[in-house]
């Protein structure tokens, strides 16, 4: 292993601790980590969020939850001796992603990927394949487990 800085995108999804686990893998003790989580856009202006929306104390209720699972993740790391930041924002997630990778100088991206059909994929976007192709940095993505699978 050599140190790296490492950003890591969790949700609300099961595939965040497979996420953290993989983090606490690949990292050591010199390893610099920041753990991510995207909360929909509040609109500013006409409907449009104009601004970087960092969440900081007093979060909100409506996303308490969130920076209770960044807290949960960076303890888990700190008690491996990963140094480990935390950041709550708003936005749309992959470009907020990419920003964010881009300002922390991230070295590597670690992110789920839901493995929703093409179908979604075609209407929706993948935030995984948006962030793959922005082609900035690595990106590791933690793959749906297969049905039936225990991982």
């Amino acid at each position: 292993m050599f140190p790296m800085k490492i950003l890591a995108a969790i949700d609300r999804s099961p595939y965040s601790e497979k996420v953290i686990e993989m983090v606490a893998r690949i990292s050591d003790e010199d390893s610099a980590v920041l753990l991510i989580n995207v909360a929909p856009r509040e609109p500013d202006v006409l409907g449009q969020q104009l601004t970087r929306k960092v969440i900081t104390d007093p979060v909100p209720e409506e996303l308490q939850d969130r920076k209770a699972l960044l807290d949960r993740s960076a303890t888990v790391l700190g008690n491996d001796g990963i140094k480990c930041e935390t950041l709550l924002i708003r936005g749309d997630p992959a470009p907020a992603i990419i920003r964010e990778a881009k300002r922390w100088g991230a070295e590597l991206v670690i992110m789920g990927s839901h493995g929703r059909g093409k179908l979604y994929q075609r209407l929706m976007g993948s935030i995984s394949e948006a962030v793959l192709r922005s082609r900035l940095f690595p990106v590791l993505l933690i793959p749906k487990p297969k049905a039936g699978k225990k991982s």
